[in-house]
């Protein structure tokens, strides 16, 4: 059975394929979000059908209309996700919904697993937290496969959460980026004698993106770590 992100994956192929060579790059992602307020447009033009809402047109849609344009519409919006993270879709879309029902838990909404205390208030909230968020890396790598870190550190009273993946897991931050919803950046770092590449993710503060009361977190890696090579001696003039 076809999914709808396995859908999304194959027309973002098939657009890459079939689309104008003149707008590849940023002008064809533009484009590719623009549909997505196209087909929303679809989908408020069948509600006024269905209501009847135009005297010149009368009811022209039904509510059978109405759910196929919104279809469309979300269909258009996770091809737009595959064209900007191409390969993430999976873990962008279990991310996301795992953000809103954590979001609609805090809020009291029913049938939702329930939301983590940030700020437990007996005297074993780091030992509750800690486990917690072990679960949670459990439960991240067996139902998505994200990399396990080597070690995960909690700074700042519970503030930020850092975990460090092992050397050369550049797609590792990359998975773990997609699924927090992060951005990227990487750098290069020279430091007692070594040299790497530095690539992390890392939220906004105070943006609690696991629902587990981290404020920050950041997702780190080291590539490519090479000892600095030594200089080469100077030629001495005889």
């Amino acid at each position: 059975m076809t999914t709808i992100t396995d859908a999304a994956h194959r027309i973002a192929a098939q657009l890459d394929q079939r689309g104008n060579p003149d707008l590849i790059g940023l002008p064809e992602t533009l484009c590719r979000a623009l549909k997505v307020q196209e087909e929303a447009g679809e989908m408020a033009q069948a509600v006024i059908g269905v209501l009847g809402q135009n005297p010149r047109k009368g009811i022209t849609h039904t509510w059978d209309d109405v759910v196929a344009e919104a279809i469309d519409t979300a269909l258009s919006a996770l091809v737009l996700a595959e064209t900007v993270r191409p390969g993430m879709l999976g873990l962008i879309l279990a991310g996301r919904l795992d953000h809103l029902a954590r979001r609609a838990a805090a809020s009291g909404a029913p049938d939702t697993y329930p939301a983590v205390d940030p700020d437990p208030a007996d005297d074993d909230a780091p030992g509750q937290r800690q486990a917690a968020t072990l679960r949670w890396l459990l439960d991240a790598h067996t139902e998505h496969g994200l990399p396990l870190p080597e070690d995960f550190i909690g700074y700042a009273s519970g503030s930020t959460l850092r975990l460090r993946l092992s050397d050369d897991q550049a797609d590792g931050v990359r998975r773990w980026a997609a699924y927090l919803g992060l951005s990227i950046e990487q750098r290069d770092v020279e430091h007692n004698g070594n040299r790497w590449v530095h690539v992390g993710a890392e939220s906004s503060y105070n943006s609690d993106v696991t629902g587990l009361g981290w404020r920050h977190v950041e997702v780190v890696t080291s590539c490519d770590r090479k000892p600095v090579a030594e200089a080469a001696p100077l030629a001495v003039v005889a």
